[in-house]
């Protein structure tokens, strides 16, 4: 059968043995300077998550070509996958997810500067911290997957929702109050950048391969 995209965590990301992960939020700017040294910048674009996937070497008895041919897959065009920042799986103060369980937290208000929000729906006295990840899925056609995270922390009170808090980068139009939100595991939908570093070996051993990746929207 015929993948689909993005594939799935359990497809392809969940499956690599990463040694090493580098991610975060990159927003294109224009910088001038003035003849009097004033220093003009301008965005010229939404922040996107980008970044790279070092994989462990391993040894050929197990089985790196499964690996090899998905990247291989994921290097056409039009080809697409979910992942993870696997260096902040979870809340900073819930470091398994097990306070959190089958809560399903809610987006409660945004504020109109597009930097602030407020959460409903968590385990009484559930605690925010600032550098926790946050994510949701938005609009269709395709369906979006927004990642930030928290500049300022926050704790939810005794019926479960937060006061504000400032979120990085900043939320895009689209979103509703409502949505529901991941704590745990809140994916991008990634593409690799041309061409991952794979298709090596020597003795028994495979070096790890490596690729670069960059979010999409499509």
């Amino acid at each position: 059968m015929a993948l689909s995209f993005p594939l799935d965590l359990d497809e392809f990301f969940d499956d690599l043995r990463i040694t090493v992960a580098q991610m975060a939020p990159y927003e294109p700017r224009k910088v001038d300077r003035t003849a009097g040294g004033t220093i003009l910048s301008a965005s010229q674009g939404d922040a996107v998550w980008q970044g790279t996937i070092q994989i462990a070497a391993v040894n050929f008895t197990a089985n790196p070509f499964k690996v090899e041919a998905l990247l291989s897959v994921l290097d056409r065009a039009g080809s697409s996958f979910l992942m993870y920042d696997p260096r902040k799986c979870f809340p900073m103060s819930d470091p398994q997810g097990a306070i959190l369980g089958a809560a399903v937290p809610r987006i409660a208000s945004l504020a109109a500067n597009n930097r602030e929000l407020n959460l409903n729906d968590l385990p009484s006295g559930y605690v925010l911290t600032a550098g926790d990840l946050i994510g949701w899925q938005y609009a269709s056609n395709p369906t979006r997957y927004a990642l930030h995270r928290l500049v300022s922390g926050a704790t939810a009170d005794g019926s479960g929702a937060t006061g504000t808090f400032e979120v990085t980068p900043f939320i895009q139009p689209g979103v509703t109050v409502g949505t529901s939100v991941a704590l745990v595991k809140p994916v991008i939908k990634a593409v690799i950048v041309p061409s991952p570093q794979y298709g090596s070996g020597r003795a028994k051993l495979m070096p790890g391969a490596s690729f670069d990746f960059v979010q999409t929207q499509r």
